[in-house]
């Protein structure tokens, strides 16, 4: 229930503007040293896209071989690392997808869509308190983060069998969800009942 194909879009889309679109760096001197960092922020953002979009049409090979190359070249970018990590986890290699998003934890703390994976990956090694922190940083990090939101719906009320603490969660969900899974209302009248 971690919403496989729909949660790729959304996130790649998150990535794409959370991971590698900090802004230039910009070098202020008086040879123009600054247009030549906007030039080089406009080709890795390029290349970036380009390779979210590899990784959306299902060729993860050369996806991963672009997305490595952009982390050895600008090491302070967690996008190309995080993504490393979705590559990992779309895999099934959860022991390198943690080793990713932990990564990208260190590049930037508060990355919500590291932070919910590693809440996935603890969940399902059965580590529901961990689970629980890592929902709640992303959250912390992005309160409409709706991936983060639903996992934590469900960790507390399938895994965690609270489900007075996750009503809440799922109807911030459907407040804020443009198009909310169809299950929704299932489960907010399965919670409702239980509680």
């Amino acid at each position: 229930m971690i919403w496989d194909k729909k949660l790729t879009a959304v996130v790649a889309g998150i990535l794409l503007l959370s991971g590698c679109a900090l802004g230039p760096q910009r070098v202020d001197t008086a040879d123009g040293a600054a247009a030549i960092t906007q030039a080089s922020e406009t080709q890795l953002q390029e290349a970036f896209s380009e390779a979210v979009v590899l990784m959306e049409n299902g060729d993860t090979d050369e996806a991963r071989a672009r997305f490595e190359q952009m982390a050895a070249e600008h090491p302070q970018r967690s996008g190309p690392v995080a993504n490393l990590g979705l590559l990992a986890f779309q895999a099934g290699d959860m022991a390198l997808a943690k080793a990713h998003f932990e990564q990208v934890l260190v590049l930037n703390p508060a990355h919500p869509v590291a932070l919910n994976h590693l809440g996935v990956i603890a969940r399902k090694a059965g580590d529901f308190a961990t689970a629980e922190q890592y929902y709640r940083a992303a959250l912390a990090a992005n309160p409409e983060y709706l991936p983060a939101l639903l996992n934590l719906a469900f960790l507390m009320d399938i895994y965690l069998g609270e489900p007075g603490q996750a009503l809440p969660l799922y109807e911030r969900y459907e407040t804020l969800a443009e198009e909310p899974d169809p299950k929704l209302e299932d489960w907010i009248f399965d919670a409702k009942n239980r509680i």
